[in-house]
């Protein structure tokens, strides 16, 4: 799921949804390439990516994962290890540039011991000033631990209910801030949570429904690659003009894509390599881009 998805025995089964993981990884990179070194913003929507991440996530909970948590408490340790050491390596290549933009030693030392325990630090410029990136790994786990204790025990009529009283409140942040894109930085924080639990929940209403296979067929081998082309052309088209785009992406596009790539039965090696890339890539790379950027 995610960039920190949650692996299971089932979701080996499924190489469609390990390669849309990568693709979706691959938005953000392009993403932050251009926030780095500036040109033309084509891939200036790939922060949607996050919704696909954190949709896919509850699908893969709900789909493989829900029916078998005993112990909350036990499967939430077990989620926070998995993602940390891979977090952890990302945060210690941050570090000499996050000391170089810290006001003194007490701030940089502040802000790396939370963010490298995947705390929020509130009194920086970014939450996660010492991996971006890593705000998405916190809030996934705010919404797998909803999870464990809540959403697992609710029918699907409800799950229904919490999105259909969600969407509002993204209209409203789509309204305020011009764009879904909230999350990172201490203004927009807490607007980020419903932002999470949106796509999330979505996730989970689709893999409760398609637990025994998506009954829309939509062709896999162009449900794949479909995020960056879905970006690039609406940015070439401008489609992607105002925060209208960011919903339709997420209650359509996303949902559309989960579904190719459930159909996909070919491939599994190469869609389980790329799967296991994604996480990598999205801890680490806006690290390296950072860095390159500050050597020259």
């Amino acid at each position: 799921m995610m960039t920190g998805s949650t692996q299971s025995r089932s979701a080996v089964r499924l190489p469609g949804i390990e390669a849309l993981r990568f693709f979706a990884a691959l938005c953000i990179l392009l993403l932050h390439t251009r926030a780095v070194f500036g040109g033309q913003p084509v891939f200036g929507r790939g922060y949607l990516a996050v919704e696909f991440f954190l949709m896919l996530s509850g699908f893969l909970m709900a789909y493989a994962q829900e029916a078998r948590i005993s112990e909350p408490a036990h499967f939430m340790v077990k989620r926070y290890t998995r993602l940390w050491p891979t977090m952890a390596l990302g945060g210690v290549i941050g570090l000499p540039r996050l000391y170089l933009k810290s006001a003194g030693l007490g701030e940089f030392l502040a802000t790396a011991l939370a963010n490298l325990a995947l705390i929020p630090a509130w009194w920086a410029k970014f939450v996660f000033a010492l991996n971006i990136p890593a705000w998405t790994i916190f809030y996934e786990l705010v919404a797998n631990a909803l999870h464990v204790l809540i959403f697992r025990h609710l029918k699907l009529w409800v799950i229904g209910l919490a999105i259909a009283l969600l969407a509002p409140v993204m209209v409203w942040i789509g309204h305020g801030w011009g764009s879904f894109d909230v999350g990172a930085k201490p203004g927009d924080f807490l607007a980020g949570l419903p932002r999470i639990l949106f796509a999330y929940l979505i996730g989970i209403a689709l893999g409760r429904m398609w637990r025994g296979g998506t009954p829309i067929p939509v062709p896999p081998l162009l449900a794949i690659p479909a995020m960056p082309v879905i970006l690039a052309g609406a940015w070439w088209f401008k489609l992607d003009q105002t925060w209208h785009f960011d919903m339709a992406f997420t209650v359509l596009a996303c949902p559309l894509m989960i579904a190719g790539g459930m159909r996909l039965t070919r491939f599994h090696r190469a869609a389980g390599l790329l799967g296991q890339l994604s996480f990598p890539l999205f801890a680490v790379q806006m690290l390296i881009l950072e860095g390159m950027h500050m050597l020259g």
